[in-house]
């Protein structure tokens, strides 16, 4: 099977898992649902040997992510963010990490309107001239001083509660983007139904802004999904989780049987959007 056809074939497979629920909860919620991108760009964090002395290590210095970074954003904001605008993609979030335990990955959400819009985005850059000629630089980056070490993936299908990406509000924020692994697929699906039918509703009420909710289809850790809450701070953000726990709307979930065994392992990450980010 073919990438393309087997991208479309992941996604509608888990589309036509309780397909009648969620296609009618999607027409009722903004019609089609999007498919999302979540993208890092890793950096080599690894401890580097001090030159002449032996079994010393020192971490890499400040300005040596300072270069990296300064070398994405200019790829992100100058090439790819338009290039990707013409194709008819966006909006497009470009993140930084924040808080105590922050990394020097930088993060980037890519919105699609449909499927058909991922098989073919790789193809239409590679035939668009203007992004070939303001990725110069980016693309020509040198085995021995790479752009970044890697970059992880993951295909997301938007929740039928929330089929669309909105925008937070501008101005200071925080984004947290949360990661839920269950330990089998059923589970999983039963958390997504969990949040399709109230929990993505409760959100609001205890100060946040929802951003995005999807199901990764591709990419590590799978069975899981991953969702984006917006407040003014990491204090805010604190304060709403703290309401969130005690809603009373929260606790009738929780201890709905129906939702039973669908606690899951959480992963978050506190994000900054860039100056030119689209979220």
């Amino acid at each position: 099977m073919q990438r393309r056809q087997f991208i479309q074939a992941s996604i509608g497979g888990a589309a036509a898992v309780g397909a009648a629920s969620d296609v009618a909860r999607a027409q009722a919620n903004g019609g089609e649902r999007e498919v999302y991108e979540w993208r890092t760009y890793r950096f080599d964090e690894a401890a580097q040997p001090v030159e002449g002395q032996e079994r010393v290590f020192a971490k890499r210095p400040r300005e040596y992510f300072e270069v990296k970074h300064a070398l994405l954003h200019k790829y992100l904001q100058d090439a790819a963010l338009p290039a990707w605008k013409r194709m008819g993609l966006g909006p497009v979030g470009v993140f930084t990490e924040t808080g105590p335990e922050a990394g020097p990955s930088i993060h980037v959400l890519i919105t699609y309107p449909h499927a058909a819009a991922v098989t073919t985005a790789r193809e239409q850059l590679e035939q668009d001239a203007e992004y070939q000629q303001a990725a110069a630089d980016y693309r020509q980056a040198k085995r021995d001083d790479p752009a970044f070490v890697q970059i992880e993936s993951w295909l997301l299908l938007a929740f039928a509660a929330a089929p669309k990406i909105t925008l937070p509000q501008q101005g200071p924020r925080v984004l947290e983007l949360r990661t839920y692994a269950n330990h089998n697929e059923a589970t999983a699906r039963r958390k997504i139904d969990m949040f399709n039918e109230g929990e993505i509703g409760i959100f609001p009420e205890c100060g946040f802004q929802n951003v995005f909710f999807g199901e990764a289809l591709i990419g590590g850790g799978l069975p899981c999904l991953k969702y984006m809450l917006a407040a003014p701070s990491l204090e805010a953000n604190a304060a709403g989780w703290k309401r969130f726990i005690a809603s009373p709307k929260f606790a009738a979930m929780r201890d709905n049987p129906r939702y039973a065994d669908t606690e899951p392992k959480i992963t978050r990450q506190y994000l900054e959007p860039a100056a030119y980010s689209q979220v």
